[in-house]
């Protein structure tokens, strides 16, 4: 918007050889963007050798290497170590009284006890210390095996969060990469195929996708500012006027469209519109001439532009249905004289009588000030039956010839519509551009009866360039004449 503003002011007056190749530069910006944006995967599981290096490099330089804590091996339980008890067999003394054998019997029955006792109490002793030592080494042995338990899940749980980390880095580098060459995603399928992409037989990132929209916005936009002040200038119909409507719906509606631009075929779509418009006002500062044979270059080398890209692009032949139903209703249109006959503009018209044709003065009425702000129409007000006559000066770029033609129209009083009463074309209406307040022709007619009228002049068998509506009277003006001058 801040460009059509600037552009209203700089090509307020004229074109220069200046603003041709500024509007040239838009084009062929937006060109290669749009191109750019045309590059597609054939093989989207397709992989180039340049690829799998770049991600194997990626991927060796933030390979992980955890080292694990051995695992304590759990202490060996002891074997509990059990004594055997000696049993020694009494040795018979010799016998020598019957008292002395008394006694000895007594003592070696208490002696044959005590020995049978002794063994089963010693191995009771012995199971019992078993039994504890056993539990013991038991107890051990779960003690020792819980912390090598626990010292296993340390050493597995930092293993687990140097290969987490490690596989961080790695996407981190992946990412890195996928960004440096361009491309969506390293991961490589299973069914990868390795093939040698061209350079439009790819996938940019998004971040690259959002670069290359933001541009084709300000190269579009750039575009239709200066072609909505320049068409509007050249527009004196209401069909033409609905054209440049569409225009400037366009640009501001560019404001809100970089996300669609994503899509090539909105992109190509738009390219196609904008390289005709914008052809159709440059050709005309080239070879001097404008018609409907030099709309048509326009209109095939704009869709020709489309082709050429499609073709770069290897899309399906869909993707060109937009650019020539465009290119069709752009024909369609200017044929029907809906298209501005740019760059062809009307500067300055005026309804009057007694013309001088020397200097390009004539009288009119004194305007009123509802005249004056275009409130009103201007009137003109006959003097002993003079002849009306109708001036206009028509800007064209330098050494451009066109031949222009007038068409009168009068207001029938009783339905208020306008029907064509004269067209008139000639040799000295042949307009030769390159005076900056516009070429100077008129037209004149007698007998004109009272009533409103309005003069359409025209590129010859063309679209309307301007047109001006006053009301003649057969009487005096109450305020009187001025005289004024076509500049």
């Amino acid at each position: 918007m801040g460009g059509f503003t600037w552009d209203s002011i700089t090509l307020g007056r004229m074109v220069y050889g200046t603003d041709i190749l500024i509007l040239l530069a838009y084009y062929t910006g937006a060109l290669i963007l749009v191109l750019l944006l045309s590059a597609q995967l054939e093989h989207p599981e397709g992989w180039t050798p340049e690829r799998l290096q770049a991600l194997a490099s990626a991927q060796a330089k933030s390979k992980p290497t955890p080292k694990a804590a051995p695992a304590q091996k759990p202490a060996k339980p002891a074997e509990p170590v059990v004594e055997n008890s000696v049993t020694e067999e009494p040795i018979a003394e010799p016998e020598e009284d019957s008292q002395v054998k008394t006694e000895e019997s007594r003592f070696r029955r208490a002696a044959n006890f005590i020995a049978q006792k002794t063994p089963a109490r010693a191995k009771e002793a012995a199971n019992r210390a078993a039994l504890e030592a056993k539990e013991a080494t038991a107890k051990a042995a779960a003690i020792a095996s819980a912390k090598a338990k626990e010292a296993a899940a340390k050493a597995a749980a930092k293993a687990s969060a140097q290969a987490k980390d490690a596989a961080v880095k790695a996407k981190g580098a992946a990412t890195k990469f996928a960004k440096n060459v361009g491309y969506e995603s390293t991961a490589i399928p299973e069914n990868a195929i390795v093939v040698r992409h061209r350079f439009l037989d790819r996938e940019w990132s998004e971040t690259w996708k959002q670069r290359f929209t933001w541009a084709v916005q300000f190269f579009f936009g750039g575009l239709f500012s200066a072609l909505v002040v320049c068409y509007f200038k050249s527009s004196g119909s209401l069909a033409s006027f609905l054209l440049v409507i569409l225009l400037a719906i366009l640009l501001v509606g560019n404001e809100f469209l970089q996300k669609k631009y994503e899509s090539f075929g909105v992109s190509l779509a738009f390219f196609c519109l904008l390289g005709t418009m914008f052809m159709n006002f440059a050709i005309p500062h080239l070879v001097h001439r404008i018609g409907f044979i030099w709309f048509l270059i326009s209109t095939l080398l704009s869709f020709g532009m489309c082709a050429l890209i499609w073709k770069l692009s290897h899309r399906k032949k869909s993707i060109l249905v937009a650019p020539a139903i465009i290119s069709i209703f752009l024909i369609v249109a200017y044929i029907m004289n809906w298209v501005p006959p740019v760059p062809l503009v009307l500067k300055q018209k005026l309804a009057c009588q007694n013309f001088d044709k020397e200097s390009y003065s004539c009288d009119i009425d004194d305007p009123s000030l509802l005249q004056t702000i275009g409130l009103k129409i201007p009137s003109v007000h006959r003097v002993d039956s003079s002849e009306v006559y109708f001036l206009t000066s028509v800007y064209a770029p330098a050494k451009l010839k066109a031949e222009l033609e007038y068409l009168w129209y009068y207001q029938d009083p009783k339905t208020g519509k306008y029907s064509l009463t004269d067209r008139i074309s000639s040799g000295r209406m042949t307009i030769n551009g390159g005076r900056e307040s516009g070429f100077r022709t008129f037209t004149r007619k007698k007998n004109v009866p009272p009533g409103k009228y309005r003069v359409e002049i025209a590129y010859k068998n063309g679209a309307v360039i301007g047109s001006g509506t006053f009301e003649v009277f057969n009487e005096p003006p109450e305020d009187g004449f001025v005289r004024d001058t076509l500049r």
